[in-house]
């Protein structure tokens, strides 16, 4: 679903000698942990420098001249995303072809849950950068849409028999951006969103937003129960 950074990432220059790829991954470690303390538009190049222990010219050797620290931020993005996409699919397999269509959203819903947990620090300034930046990460978000639309839609197919919307291609690209909204509103307002009665914990917040898709997709019956909203 994510590129990788090995290719360097918009914004990064190509970097071909290990010594070069050493510095370029100890400023992207660096920018990792300040984001644990601060918010990334407080974050200056010269303590991105100073935290790696490399001067702040090595940061314009290797990243983008008018936005090094943004540049930063997409590679370290690109791969914690990609790491942590690694991680999860490692040890939590995909449910199998006998798991109802309802169980398989709430999967992918704890995916996402726990993803902006994870990497809020990492996700949320790099989103609000792209917005300032396109043209560092608009490729990314559209591949990161096609990619999402089709997998809900290949979820969709294999359980076409529990489904009964009439476009599975219209309702895949609505549970996706359904999915995908809900997930970023927590994403940017993480207790912006405190007054409404929403649920706090992963699993039950996870499928909450399976009942919704399921009652928008008419799914009437799951695993021989009725989905939650009909109980």
């Amino acid at each position: 679903m994510f590129s990788s950074v090995d290719g360097a990432p918009p914004g990064t220059k190509p970097a071909t000698q290990r010594r070069s790829r050493e510095t370029r991954d100890r400023l992207i470690a660096a920018l990792d942990e300040l984001l644990h303390e601060e918010n990334f538009d407080e974050i200056s190049v010269a303590q991105i420098a100073n935290r790696a222990g490399v001067s702040v010219a090595s940061i314009y050797q290797r990243f983008d001249n008018q936005n090094a620290a943004v540049a930063i931020l997409v590679a370290l993005y690109l791969r914690r995303v990609t790491q942590w996409w690694d991680d999860f699919s490692r040890d939590n397999p995909e449910p199998s072809s006998r798991t109802s269509l309802r169980e398989a959203l709430v999967h992918v819903g704890r995916a996402a849950w726990r993803q902006s947990d994870d990497l809020r620090h990492v996700m949320r300034p790099a989103y609000l950068q792209s917005r300032l930046h396109p043209d560092l990460l608009d490729e990314h978000w559209r591949r990161q849409e096609e990619a999402a639309v089709s997998g809900i839609r290949s979820l969709l197919q294999s359980h076409a028999d529990e489904i009964r919307h009439s476009d599975l291609t219209r309702a895949a690209s609505m549970a996706a951006y359904f999915f995908n909204m809900m997930f970023l509103g927590r994403l940017l307002h993480p207790e912006g969103m405190s007054g409404w009665d929403l649920p706090t914990d992963a699993d039950e917040f996870a499928e909450e937003l399976a009942d919704f898709v399921c009652g928008y997709l008419g799914v009437a019956r799951v695993s021989g129960l009725s989905y939650r909203g009909n109980r």
